[in-house]
């Protein structure tokens, strides 16, 4: 699997509160357990926010706002009147995810915007996070997204699908956990659509930053840009 090849997903094209949209949410979730996504993303908020807790962060591609909700509260309890965006063309964050971070102290903005024009807008952010977003974009489209975040914030993260037969034997092993036909389906074309070696360092704007890039366990890829 040498060129990353890009189809759509179904899950980006049903209603969030459609019965197969919902299964493969739940997939999702059981899925960023298995794949130690968790593990990796608080070991990695821990890190980098060891002495000074962040006043502002920003998740793109937020959808239910999962993510945001396990891994930003495990790790900073107390939000302390920090702020998180949670960016989606379509968010479909729950009543109680957004009730559960506001009474944790988060000031919590769900921002319904396309990416592009979200992050051409400037706002103070401590770092901006994906997962399983990246994998969307083509190339050129993708290294203009780059682009923007490296002016919209100082320290940019992301965990994606990595590209190889490695990712395609888990995905043959999904039926194992009774995945939905769209879960199926979707986790093929991510893998097809997924980064290797460093890809996507190469589209990082170079001048003043320091990048990480490298596989993250069995199925999953990594990228850090920090600016220097």
């Amino acid at each position: 699997m040498k060129a990353r090849h890009l189809t759509p997903e179904l899950l980006d094209e049903l209603p969030p509160e459609a019965s197969e949209a919902m299964a493969s949410r739940l997939d999702l979730y059981v899925l960023n357990t298995l794949m130690g996504h968790r593990r990796a993303w608080r070991s990695w908020l821990r890190r980098e926010f060891a002495s000074i807790p962040p006043r502002a962060l920003a998740e793109l591609g937020c959808g239910d706002g999962a993510f945001a909700a396990e891994n930003f509260l495990a790790t900073f309890p107390e939000g302390n009147g920090a702020t998180l965006f949670l960016v989606d063309r379509a968010p479909c964050v729950a009543d109680i995810t957004l009730r559960t971070l506001q009474r944790a102290g988060w000031n919590v903005y769900v921002e319904t915007a396309d990416v592009f024009d979200w992050l051409s807008k400037p706002r103070p952010l401590d770092a901006i996070c994906t997962n399983l977003f990246l994998h969307h974009f083509d190339d050129t489209t993708l290294a203009r997204l780059l682009a923007l975040a490296s002016h919209a914030a100082p320290l940019f993260a992301a965990m994606e699908p990595q590209r190889g037969w490695l990712g395609l034997a888990g995905v043959a092993a999904l039926p194992l956990i009774d995945a939905h036909a769209v879960t199926l389906h979707d986790a093929r074309v991510s893998v097809e659509a997924g980064f290797r070696a460093r890809e996507v360092s190469t589209l990082w704007p170079r001048d003043g930053w320091l990048c990480e890039e490298r596989r993250a366990f069995p199925f999953s890829h990594w990228f850090c840009a920090r600016k220097l």
